[in-house]
């Protein structure tokens, strides 16, 4: 017993030597210390219980220092742990940054265009971001060589211009007429106590999906044609081909995933991306978003991930996960695209969730920095797929909100700044529509080299054209009469000098001609001319009782015709009024056109003598206090072989 402490006390004196003496300990350090110890050789031979204080004391030490020791090593992995997570995250490039998000978005894209076969529009939709959005600085040759691909696929199945054109037509019309219940009053913000539902309202318009079909199912009568319906499914042999020539997808992930040296957690696979294509189109929004966070770790590096949850969380109301979702998409975003169009759709709602969220001044800071991104992030070149007129409108209506919490009047020029812009793309559009309806009829010709289906929709076409010609009333463009409603609202606001009055009447009346073919409308949006309200008694029109014959331009898409009919009981309301023929004179112009209505009501009605006929026309339907009123009386009349006959005797002031 005492040699084993003996020797365990001359083992812990050298090894306290070596660990006091470093990891450079040489062997001479270690001979004097032998030498040391041998020649002070003093042994005290320890009593029984010193041993066994020793032998506890050591037993202490080592349990301690392996605690310590275990402890410390715990710490340190966890700390490994944590450092090798974060330079996972930090070991990303901005050109391997770029890569991931441009990888998902191809990736993404190819499968909701394999998944969409069915839906013409919205391979329409995917068309033309391909070509127009993305940026050319952040596509190489691989993802060109994709992108060219789903071009020159998709343009295969792509409907005749004409098609798409009036497919654009009703979808924007749809829009405005959206926006114009959501804001009724361009004004009504700077006055509105519940503002913050109004512009919920509007916010839910921009997402308006332009794949669906109910998009497209409120347009107006007339143009509301069953072809732009028909041919909207690809045939199957069309849709298998589709998906077969998507397939190279797979190496084209595999391609950017070895070159860039991608994580390849990052990289969405099919499975995961067919996954997110179907959650997302889910309507039960309870269910999408527990799938949506049970799936984070899967696509916490794909943005449109969490633009999708701005969106849910938006429509949920959760406010608060609605920003944080906002900012965890910027803090993964690059440039891919020349404008980040999917950013800026979101932004209203994030506006929207800070004005319910934060203090007044901090939601006045927030809006005023994300409206700049908004107008930054939509373009503004020509009427069409190039112009997103509708974010900016909603973006003025902000500014709007923003002065009447602030009276900075540099909020009511901003929104002017943005309406004038609106205005002075749109105008060219009306105009070309006006142009359209007053020229003959034009027929689309089918191509040399056409295929099968290009030459069934032209046919359908020109059947349908001609159809519709024979009803079609005077054109509105929704989008430009929204927006000069703005305009002009924010110049009486604002009282802008005559010099900008000047110009804007120079924009919408090129050589003084009507921007609007129905006067009434047209009218409105002029500046320093005297043109008052339409009186009734100059207007030249014709009532048998059971038809209606009135100027085209005192009409148009968007006016409402109601008759009572009085006769000192009760008042009989007629308004299933419907246009039955649209009269055009040759070498005529439009004032000499003429709209007949016809009604099953009116013509089923039993008129009595001494009925009073009070017909009121309201060319726009959002004007309802510029209506036209005409007055009847019936009177019985004698006429060979018709017994107590009646006639109406039209009543003037």
């Amino acid at each position: 017993m005492k040699k084993k402490i003996i020797v365990l006390l001359l083992a812990m004196s050298m090894t306290a030597s070596i660990v006091g003496c470093g990891g450079n300990a040489t062997p001479s350090d270690s001979s004097i210390s032998t030498t040391d110890t041998k020649e002070e050789s003093v042994v005290v031979e320890p009593t029984e219980e010193d041993s066994t204080e020793v032998s506890e004391s050591v037993d202490d030490n080592i349990i301690e220092e392996n605690s310590e020791n275990t402890l410390t090593t715990d710490e340190e992995a966890e700390s490994v742990e944590n450092e090798e997570t974060e330079e996972a995250e930090e070991v990303l490039s901005n050109t391997q940054r770029n890569s991931v998000n441009m990888l998902n978005y191809m990736t993404v894209l190819t499968q909701r265009i394999n998944q969409s076969p069915n839906n013409q529009a919205f391979l329409e939709d995917a068309y033309s971001s391909l070509k127009n959005d993305l940026y050319p600085n952040a596509v190489d040759s691989k993802t060109q060589a994709q992108s060219t691909n789903l071009l020159d696929t998709i343009n295969g199945y792509r409907m005749i211009s004409v098609k798409r054109d009036r497919l654009e037509y009703i979808y924007e019309q749809n829009r405005a007429q959206a926006l114009r219940q959501a804001i009724p009053n361009p004004m009504g913000l700077l006055s509105a106590v519940q503002s913050g539902s109004t512009l919920k309202m509007a916010a839910s318009v921009l997402y308006m999906a332009v794949d669906a079909k109910s998009s497209y199912d409120s347009a107006t009568s007339q143009a509301d044609l069953q072809y732009l319906k028909d041919g909207w499914e690809l045939d199957d042999e069309s849709a298998d081909e589709l998906h077969n020539s998507t397939k190279n997808a797979l190496n084209y992930m595999y391609n950017m995933v070895r070159d860039y040296d991608l994580p390849g957690d990052y990289a969405l696979n099919d499975e995961s991306v067919e996954a997110f294509v179907t959650w997302t189109a889910k309507d039960n929004l309870v269910s999408k978003i527990s799938w949506l966070e049970s799936n984070q770790n899967t696509y916490e590096q794909f943005g449109p991930y969490w633009l999708e949850l701005v969106k849910d969380y938006y429509d949920s109301e959760d406010y608060e996960n609605c920003l944080n979702a906002l900012y965890k998409y910027e803090g993964i975003s690059t440039r891919i695209f020349r404008k980040d169009l999917d950013y800026a759709k979101v932004l209203p709602m994030a506006i929207i969730a800070a004005k319910e969220t934060m203090s007044e001044s901090d939601y006045i800071t927030f809006a005023d920095k994300y409206c700049d991104l908004i107008l930054s992030n939509t373009k503004k070149y020509k009427d069409g797929e190039d112009f997103d007129w509708s974010i900016r409108y909603f973006t003025a209506q902000i500014y709007i909100d923003l002065f009447a919490k602030t009276e900075n009047r540099s909020y009511l020029e901003n929104a002017y700044a943005i309406a004038f812009e609106n205005v002075n793309i749109l105008a060219d559009g009306q105009r070309a529509q006006n142009e359209i309806y007053l020229a003959d009829i034009k027929k689309v010709e089918v191509k040399k080299g056409s295929t099968k289906r290009e030459k069934k929709e032209a046919k359908e076409y020109n059947k349908a054209l001609e159809k519709e010609r024979k009803i079609a009333l005077p054109p509105v463009n929704e989008s430009l009469y929204l927006n000069c409603d703005l305009l002009f609202a924010l110049a009486d606001e604002i009282d802008i000098s005559q010099k900008e009055k000047d110009k804007i009447v120079s924009i919408l009346h090129e050589n003084n001609d009507p921007i609007f073919l129905t006067e009434a409308l047209d009218n409105r949006f002029w500046f320093g001319k005297n043109t008052g309200d339409i009186k009734a008694d100059d207007i030249s029109i014709e009532f048998n009782g059971e038809k209606l014959i009135i100027p085209a331009t005192c009409i148009s898409d968007r006016s409402t015709i109601s008759l009572t009919i009085s006769n000192g009981k009760k008042d009989t309301v007629i308004d299933d009024w419907i246009v039955d023929e649209v009269k055009r004179q040759k070498k005529a112009s439009v004032s000499d056109y003429t709209v007949t209505y016809m009604s099953e009501k009116a013509e089923k009605y039993k008129y009595q003598d001494g009925d009073v006929i009070t017909i009121s026309v309201t060319p726009v339907a959002e004007s309802p206090d510029k209506n036209l009123v005409f007055v009847y009386n019936a009177k019985k009349v004698k006429k060979a072989f018709i017994i107590n006959s009646i006639a109406f005797e039209r009543k003037k002031k």
